[in-house]
Protein backbone atom coordinates (compact mmCIF):
# COMPACT_ATOMS: atom_id res chain seq x y z
CA UNK A 1 0.00 0.00 0.00
CA UNK A 2 2.69 2.40 0.58
CA UNK A 3 4.15 2.13 -3.12
CA UNK A 4 0.84 2.70 -4.47
CA UNK A 5 0.86 5.88 -2.52
CA UNK A 6 4.78 6.67 -3.74
CA UNK A 7 3.62 6.06 -7.29
CA UNK A 8 0.39 8.59 -7.04
CA UNK A 9 2.63 11.67 -5.13
CA UNK A 10 5.23 10.75 -7.90
CA UNK A 11 2.93 11.10 -10.96
CA UNK A 12 1.41 14.12 -9.27
CA UNK A 13 4.40 15.88 -8.53
CA UNK A 14 5.94 15.51 -11.97
CA UNK A 15 2.91 16.53 -13.51
CA UNK A 16 2.30 19.40 -11.28
CA UNK A 17 6.04 20.68 -11.88
CA UNK A 18 6.58 19.71 -15.40
CA UNK A 19 7.42 22.64 -18.16
CA UNK A 20 3.51 23.18 -18.96
CA UNK A 21 2.36 23.96 -15.29
CA UNK A 22 1.21 27.11 -17.10
CA UNK A 23 -0.77 26.03 -19.56
CA UNK A 24 -2.33 23.28 -17.13
CA UNK A 25 -5.66 23.68 -14.85
CA UNK A 26 -5.43 22.45 -11.84
CA UNK A 27 -8.69 21.35 -9.82
CA UNK A 28 -9.55 19.93 -6.48
CA UNK A 29 -12.81 19.30 -5.20
CA UNK A 30 -14.96 17.34 -2.47
CA UNK A 31 -18.15 15.52 -2.54
CA UNK A 32 -20.16 12.10 -2.32
CA UNK A 33 -23.07 10.44 -3.28
CA UNK A 34 -24.52 7.06 -3.49
CA UNK A 35 -22.61 3.74 -4.06
CA UNK A 36 -25.27 0.38 -4.95
CA UNK A 37 -23.44 -2.87 -4.27
CA UNK A 38 -24.83 -5.04 -7.48
CA UNK A 39 -22.79 -8.47 -6.62
CA UNK A 40 -21.91 -11.37 -5.51
CA UNK A 41 -24.82 -12.86 -3.73
CA UNK A 42 -23.14 -13.26 0.02
CA UNK A 43 -22.94 -9.21 -0.62
CA UNK A 44 -26.38 -8.47 -1.57
CA UNK A 45 -28.75 -11.47 0.12
CA UNK A 46 -30.52 -10.70 3.15
CA UNK A 47 -28.79 -11.62 6.17
CA UNK A 48 -31.49 -14.86 7.18
CA UNK A 49 -30.47 -15.83 3.20
CA UNK A 50 -26.76 -15.82 4.49
CA UNK A 51 -26.01 -13.05 2.97
CA UNK A 52 -25.12 -8.70 4.16
CA UNK A 53 -28.38 -7.52 2.91
CA UNK A 54 -26.55 -4.80 1.28
CA UNK A 55 -27.97 -2.44 -1.28
CA UNK A 56 -27.00 0.94 -1.52
CA UNK A 57 -24.89 3.22 0.82
CA UNK A 58 -23.02 6.43 0.59
CA UNK A 59 -19.85 6.94 -0.33
CA UNK A 60 -17.37 10.92 0.38
CA UNK A 61 -14.54 11.45 -0.96
CA UNK A 62 -12.15 14.08 -3.03
CA UNK A 63 -10.65 14.32 -6.35
CA UNK A 64 -7.47 16.06 -7.93
CA UNK A 65 -7.28 16.71 -11.95
CA UNK A 66 -4.67 18.17 -14.45
CA UNK A 67 -5.85 19.71 -17.06
CA UNK A 68 -3.03 19.29 -19.74
CA UNK A 69 -3.03 21.96 -23.46
CA UNK A 70 -4.41 20.79 -26.24
CA UNK A 71 -5.15 17.06 -25.73
CA UNK A 72 -8.75 16.33 -24.36
CA UNK A 73 -7.12 13.86 -21.61
CA UNK A 74 -6.99 14.82 -18.16
CA UNK A 75 -5.14 12.76 -15.37
CA UNK A 76 -6.97 12.29 -12.14
CA UNK A 77 -6.94 11.16 -8.69
CA UNK A 78 -9.98 10.07 -6.52
CA UNK A 79 -10.25 8.96 -2.99
CA UNK A 80 -13.72 7.62 -2.29
CA UNK A 81 -14.83 6.12 1.07
CA UNK A 82 -17.84 4.55 0.97
CA UNK A 83 -20.18 2.57 3.77
CA UNK A 84 -22.58 0.03 3.91
CA UNK A 85 -25.19 -1.15 6.22
CA UNK A 86 -27.84 -3.13 7.17
CA UNK A 87 -30.32 -4.34 10.21
CA UNK A 88 -32.15 -7.06 9.91
CA UNK A 89 -33.56 -9.51 12.78
CA UNK A 90 -31.95 -7.59 15.72
CA UNK A 91 -28.76 -8.34 14.09
CA UNK A 92 -26.73 -5.14 12.80
CA UNK A 93 -24.09 -5.41 9.73
CA UNK A 94 -21.60 -2.91 8.40
CA UNK A 95 -18.74 -2.31 6.18
CA UNK A 96 -16.33 0.12 4.80
CA UNK A 97 -14.52 -0.10 1.46
CA UNK A 98 -11.77 2.84 1.54
CA UNK A 99 -10.95 3.38 -2.65
CA UNK A 100 -7.93 5.22 -3.45
CA UNK A 101 -7.20 5.37 -7.29
CA UNK A 102 -5.66 7.14 -10.00
CA UNK A 103 -6.65 7.29 -13.94
CA UNK A 104 -7.65 9.31 -17.08
CA UNK A 105 -11.07 11.11 -18.42
CA UNK A 106 -11.12 11.93 -22.03
CA UNK A 107 -13.60 15.15 -23.07
CA UNK A 108 -15.32 14.65 -26.03
CA UNK A 109 -15.84 18.37 -26.42
CA UNK A 110 -12.25 19.56 -27.34
CA UNK A 111 -13.20 23.55 -26.54
CA UNK A 112 -14.54 24.85 -23.21
CA UNK A 113 -18.52 24.55 -23.73
CA UNK A 114 -19.71 24.98 -19.84
CA UNK A 115 -21.05 21.32 -20.21
CA UNK A 116 -18.29 19.18 -20.70
CA UNK A 117 -18.91 15.50 -21.22
CA UNK A 118 -16.33 12.98 -20.32
CA UNK A 119 -15.37 8.68 -19.89
CA UNK A 120 -13.22 7.46 -17.80
CA UNK A 121 -10.97 4.95 -16.42
CA UNK A 122 -9.57 4.63 -13.09
CA UNK A 123 -7.12 1.86 -11.65
CA UNK A 124 -8.24 1.81 -8.01
CA UNK A 125 -6.38 0.08 -4.56
CA UNK A 126 -9.39 -0.46 -2.47
CA UNK A 127 -9.16 -1.76 1.82
CA UNK A 128 -12.55 -4.00 2.47
CA UNK A 129 -12.37 -2.93 6.55
CA UNK A 130 -13.50 -5.20 8.94
CA UNK A 131 -17.46 -6.50 8.44
CA UNK A 132 -18.79 -5.29 11.92
CA UNK A 133 -21.93 -7.47 13.43
CA UNK A 134 -20.77 -11.30 11.88
CA UNK A 135 -19.05 -12.48 14.82
CA UNK A 136 -17.68 -15.41 13.21
CA UNK A 137 -14.39 -14.38 11.96
CA UNK A 138 -15.09 -13.87 8.66
CA UNK A 139 -15.07 -10.08 8.39
CA UNK A 140 -11.49 -9.47 8.66
CA UNK A 141 -10.56 -6.86 6.50
CA UNK A 142 -8.47 -7.01 3.11
CA UNK A 143 -6.63 -5.18 0.55
CA UNK A 144 -7.59 -5.75 -3.70
CA UNK A 145 -6.75 -4.12 -6.55
CA UNK A 146 -9.57 -3.40 -9.27
CA UNK A 147 -11.54 -0.53 -11.70
CA UNK A 148 -14.03 2.06 -11.99
CA UNK A 149 -15.21 3.01 -15.62
CA UNK A 150 -17.93 5.45 -16.15
CA UNK A 151 -18.88 8.67 -17.34
CA UNK A 152 -19.34 12.06 -16.57
CA UNK A 153 -19.76 15.62 -16.95
CA UNK A 154 -18.10 18.95 -15.89
CA UNK A 155 -20.87 21.90 -15.59
CA UNK A 156 -18.93 25.65 -14.76
CA UNK A 157 -20.73 27.62 -11.85
CA UNK A 158 -18.33 30.34 -11.74
CA UNK A 159 -14.82 30.63 -13.90
CA UNK A 160 -13.07 28.83 -10.70
CA UNK A 161 -16.08 26.57 -9.50
CA UNK A 162 -16.83 23.60 -11.31
CA UNK A 163 -19.86 21.15 -10.72
CA UNK A 164 -18.72 17.72 -11.65
CA UNK A 165 -21.07 14.89 -11.74
CA UNK A 166 -20.79 11.09 -13.00
CA UNK A 167 -21.75 8.05 -12.71
CA UNK A 168 -19.21 4.37 -12.91
CA UNK A 169 -18.92 1.38 -12.52
CA UNK A 170 -16.31 -0.42 -9.75
CA UNK A 171 -15.25 -4.06 -9.89
CA UNK A 172 -13.49 -3.77 -6.58
CA UNK A 173 -11.53 -7.64 -6.13
CA UNK A 174 -10.38 -8.17 -10.40
CA UNK A 175 -6.68 -9.07 -8.70
CA UNK A 176 -5.27 -10.64 -5.58
CA UNK A 177 -8.55 -12.66 -4.88
CA UNK A 178 -8.24 -16.10 -2.90
CA UNK A 179 -10.03 -19.33 -4.29
CA UNK A 180 -13.33 -18.75 -4.49
CA UNK A 181 -13.35 -14.88 -3.73
CA UNK A 182 -16.19 -13.24 -5.85
CA UNK A 183 -15.64 -10.36 -7.83
CA UNK A 184 -17.31 -7.38 -5.77
CA UNK A 185 -19.07 -4.69 -7.60
CA UNK A 186 -21.13 -1.52 -7.34
CA UNK A 187 -22.80 1.37 -9.09
CA UNK A 188 -21.59 4.72 -7.76
CA UNK A 189 -23.36 8.12 -8.53
CA UNK A 190 -22.25 11.56 -7.36
CA UNK A 191 -21.85 15.17 -7.55
CA UNK A 192 -18.33 17.21 -6.29
CA UNK A 193 -17.64 20.72 -6.20
CA UNK A 194 -14.37 20.92 -8.20
CA UNK A 195 -12.24 24.49 -7.56
CA UNK A 196 -9.32 25.55 -10.31
CA UNK A 197 -6.36 26.34 -8.30
CA UNK A 198 -4.14 27.25 -11.48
Amino acid sequence: MQKFFLIIFSVSIILLTSGNVHAQLVQIGAGGGLTSIVGPDFYTNSISDNGLGFSSGYNLGVIAKVGLPVVPITPRGIFLYNHFSNSEGGVDISQSISSLGLGIQYGFIPIPAGVDPYLFLDLMYNNFGEISGLGNGSGDGFSRFGLQLGVGTEITILPIINLDVFAGYNWYNLTGKEDGEDTVSAWVLDLFVMFSLL
